[in-house]
């Protein structure tokens, strides 16, 4: 499934940590604006409104508001229902602290994800269930200048 290999690709591009002095911006649609003074406080901020989102089985409206990076790799209807059965098994949220901001630049066409700029939060959160799960939330620096969710991935 493309999708899978699209959340795969951007688990490992999250392994190569780079410094994260790219730009952020919270709001509503988890996008950011470009500008030198926010950083990886600004990025985290977005991730847990994109969670936030997802606590709410808002996950259309994740997908709507998503960069065409993500919409490209997994049909709307498909992630509604993936992440909805992923987030189901952990329960209500009880605790959730991040662990990584790490940014990534693809600058080879033809692989897994488009060249660009990508930034990926990762989570740990320990649900009402037991289950302690990993939450990866990818951003892409779209053409506009604008952060916007490439990826969600619930582990």
């Amino acid at each position: 499934m493309r999708a899978g290999r699209i959340i795969a690709a951007l688990l490992v591009a999250s392994c190569a940590v780079m410094p994260a002095q790219a730009t952020a911006q919270t709001g509503a649609n988890a996008a950011a604006a470009t500008r030198p003074d926010l950083g990886p406080t600004d990025f985290v901020n977005a991730a847990l409104q994109v969670v936030a989102a997802v606590d709410r089985y808002e996950m259309g409206s994740v997908w709507d508001r998503a960069s065409a990076v993500m919409k490209n790799s997994v049909a709307r209807d498909a992630f509604v229902a993936s992440t909805a059965q992923r987030r189901a098994a952990l329960g209500a949220v009880r605790s959730r602290d991040w662990t990584t901001v790490a940014r990534v630049v693809v600058t080879q066409a033809g692989g897994p994800l488009p060249p660009g700029q990508y930034l990926t939060v990762r989570l740990t959160s320990m649900g009402d269930s037991g289950r302690r799960m990993e939450e990866v939330i990818s951003f892409h620096l779209d053409g506009d200048g604008q952060w916007r969710l490439a990826g969600y991935g619930l582990q």
